[in-house]
């Protein structure tokens, strides 16, 4: 049984889906297998697909589903699976050399955490890198579910492994196709047993053109994700009483998206609505400059 499966979610990937497929054989540490999930794509995907399948036939394994999304693509892959922990990566990223052993060197020192996550590094499309290391989670486990919801760290598609039984009974949902991944690795750090470590494992490829294009994705996700993760048939009583805080951090991403894409109308709206919801969010400083300049009148230039 190999120990880590990559599962690679695919929609018209053509361009990219090799650097992620070499960042995977190129690694230093060799057990694992490599999960593409196609789906449904309209371009040279499949063909790239099937060359790799054909190529690497003990390694690479090939999936196709209709056009479902990429939670859907990632629990397919998930179901497939055989490794014991599983990698999601995203088709247009890639992962650091040496990623694959720092998660075997940290999955062999905490065999009891279901989930372990590192850091990751960003390249924009001027070829601007930042790193982002990862924080240190808290040893209580509310506090952790409330510092992410809230915002305060984030997790990336790529720089976490989590072992397979998990996805058993937690799923990425598929009736949105943004913000799917907050919901589900909310509900991990709510009911499983996490820990971070600060090296980096994944290089994240930032794209303009990959924001415009999900920004109908992310208005239609809305606040949705809210009933998703705060769905009291899984999560504990207990936690329950964050949705406010929660349904105002999404309508603060909105207010985000809204800003950033120049619809600065719905942006106002969009800020109304998460103070209304959580007025403790009126202190994030960085929205609140945002908000005051377009309250004001100072439209920022369109980039």
């Amino acid at each position: 049984m190999p120990e880590f499966s990559i599962i690679i979610p695919t929609y018209n990937g053509s361009k990219f889906l090799e650097r992620a497929i070499n960042s995977v054989l190129e690694q230093d540490f060799n057990n694992f297998e490599v999960i593409i999930v196609d789906d449904g794509s309209l371009d040279s995907t499949p063909e790239i697909i099937a060359r790799w399948t054909t190529r690497f036939p003990e390694t690479i394994i090939g999936l196709s589903q209709h056009n479902s999304g990429p939670g859907a693509a990632r629990n397919r892959g998930a179901q497939a699976a055989s490794g014991y922990y599983l990698l999601f990566l995203d088709d247009d990223d890639e992962l650091i050399p040496g990623a694959l052993s720092l998660f075997h060197k940290q999955t062999k020192k905490n065999s009891e955490m279901d989930f372990i996550f590192g850091g990751h590094v960003t390249i924009d499309q001027t070829g601007r890198e930042r790193r982002h290391p990862q924080k240190s989670l808290s040893k209580e486990q509310r506090k952790n579910f409330v510092n992410y919801i809230c915002g305060r760290f984030g997790i990336s598609q790529g720089e976490g492994v989590i072992r397979r039984e998990v996805l058993n009974h937690l799923h990425y949902p598929e009736s949105v196709r943004n913000n799917e991944d907050v919901v589900f690795y909310g509900k991990v750090l709510a009911l499983c047993k996490c820990m971070s470590f600060d090296e980096y494992v994944v290089i994240i490829h930032k794209r303009k053109e990959s924001r415009r294009h999900n920004i109908d994705a992310v208005i239609a996700a809305g606040i949705r994700t809210a009933d998703l993760l705060f769905d009291p048939a899984v999560l504990p009583a207990h936690l329950m009483k964050y949705r406010p805080q929660f349904v105002s951090s999404r309508y603060l991403s909105l207010f985000r998206t809204f800003y950033l894409n120049s619809r600065f109308q719905e942006a106002k709206q969009a800020y109304h609505r998460a103070i209304d919801a959580y007025p403790g969010h009126l202190f994030q400083l960085s929205f609140l400059r945002k908000y005051l300049k377009l309250r004001f009148g100072i439209i920022p230039p369109v980039k």
